[in-house]
């Protein structure tokens, strides 16, 4: 039985011979072979390529999670050049008397962060939560809505695209007039137009006139996600303080670099302006903890009074993502490893005939790069698949605290979000690196071994 096998091996390899020897060892015909031998092996090449689809789906999960959360999309597509400062704390210098943490009061943000002179802007968002309702016109029903209270420079840091009209002015904003920006879908659902400029409607029994109607943004987008948006003069708490230096209260700030290289230069200013504002305190000291971040460090800040070591976080996901890989890389190299022992005559043949190692090796990693791009498109689409099915509870991963969205929300992710460019990279480049942990090593071993022990090889 042995012997029949040897002799089908054997048999196999001289057939290809003569296309070898006319057309070379071109990476097509490596292909070429791996497709023949998918079909020739499917139950091998199912566990093989299902194996990889898994492995890949659990990591491309994580990633499009971490892509939403970090890169630049709409309407906040200015991450990459944004310093967020989201909390405080207020302490005795003398460490006596105990300390202070809450997010930031108006003051100190217009003491520390809207004075900045290196930085394009700055807004300022109150940060209450409570359930608001808006009533439609004509209509005494109730719909629950997400309100955000925010200034005139919340739509220069975050830009909004406007179906129509446009912000409210700072004339409106100073003088604390009842006006609001509106989400699409609340315009249509209320009036069933988008034409409702000047129009007034009903925000817990208060009357606000609508000056501007924006493009949806994604519940995804939690820093900005709201229904409506309205001046924060509005709410005569907005001033309020807490503790004894006036420090914190209930906003957070969000600072926008002209660019990307500025970043850094902005950072140095607010703490230079943190330094000097402690000078004024007395006995008392204000500290951001390590704050302004960037907004990517600014996804793993879960407490106001810790500062995060951002290096040893990544690290962390890093060698996460890294285990991810390497358990299902061994497994389907021991596959390899088996499937090569199979074909050790068919190799020795090859050799004998004066094929180059590196033609060997080259081909077992082309039949196993085959494999490996198969079961990432697989995982790709079982990620996407997972992602939309579950997108309320995904991406929550990475979160502190379970963030159940409010009535009627959903999280919706637009196909930019999914499809684009840096995800495609990340999928492939996981192809790539599983390929060569789970191929790399049985591809070397059998390409190098002696031509009389291939010849002999026993299957």
């Amino acid at each position: 039985m042995k012997n029949k096998k040897n002799l089908v091996s054997l048999t196999n390899a001289l057939k290809q011979l003569p296309s070898l020897v006319g057309r070379g060892w071109g990476r097509g015909l490596h292909f070429k072979q791996a497709w023949n031998l998918i079909k020739q092996e499917k139950l091998f090449s199912s566990i093989y390529i299902i194996g990889t689809g898994l492995s890949i789906t659990i990591v491309m999960v994580l990633s499009i999670v971490f892509y939403i959360k970090i890169a630049n999309i709409y309407p906040e597509t200015n991450r990459d050049r944004m310093l967020i400062v989201d909390s405080g704390v207020e302490k005795f210098k003398n460490d006596e008397g105990g300390w202070w943490s809450s997010s930031l009061s108006l003051s100190v943000i217009e003491t520390c962060f809207q004075s900045l002179e290196s930085a394009e802007a700055v807004t300022a968002l109150f940060g209450e939560s409570k359930e608001n309702y808006v009533q439609p016109d004509g209509s005494k029903e109730q719909l629950p809505v997400t309100v955000k209270q925010v200034d005139t420079k919340f739509w220069t840091v975050f830009p909004f695209r406007f179906v129509s009209g446009k912000p409210f002015t700072d004339a409106d904003f100073q003088s604390g007039i009842s006006v609001a920006v509106v989400a699409e879908s609340l315009a249509k659902r209320l009036f069933g137009t988008t034409e409702v400029i000047g129009k007034q409607i009903s925000l817990d029994f208060r009357s606000f006139r609508v000056c501007g109607v924006v493009k949806d943004a994604s519940y995804a987008m939690q820093r900005t996600y709201a229904q409506l948006w309205i001046p924060y003069t509005l709410n005569p708490q907005h001033k309020e303080i807490f503790g004894n230096g006036g420090s914190l209260g209930q906003m957070q700030a969000y600072i926008l670099a002209p660019s990307t290289s500025d970043v850094e230069r902005v950072r140095q200013e607010v703490i230079e302006n943190i330094n000097r504002y402690n000078q004024t305190l007395g006995d008392l000291e204000f500290t951001v903890n390590g704050q302004p971040d960037r907004h990517w460090q600014s996804v793993f800040r879960y407490w106001a009074t810790d500062t995060p070591n951002f290096n040893k976080i990544l690290l962390q996901y890093g060698f996460v993502f890294f285990i991810l890989l390497l358990i299902p890389a061994v497994s389907l190299s021991g596959m390899t490893d088996s499937r090569m022992e199979r074909r050790m005559a068919e190799m020795g043949v090859r050799r004998a005939f004066g094929a180059p190692i590196h033609n060997l090796m080259g081909q077992i990693i082309s039949e196993n790069f085959l494999f490996t791009v198969l079961g990432g498109l697989i995982g790709l689409l079982s990620s996407y698949l997972l992602i939309l099915l579950g997108r309320n509870s995904v991406m929550q991963l990475g979160n502190t605290f379970i963030d159940i969205p409010p009535e009627g929300t959903e999280v919706v992710l637009s196909p930019s979000m999914l499809l684009n460019l840096p995800v495609f990279a990340i999928a492939l480049g996981i192809c790539f690196f599983l390929n060569l942990l789970s191929a790399l090593i049985p591809a070397w071993q059998y390409s190098h071994r002696e031509i009389i022990h291939s010849l002999n090889a026993k299957s």
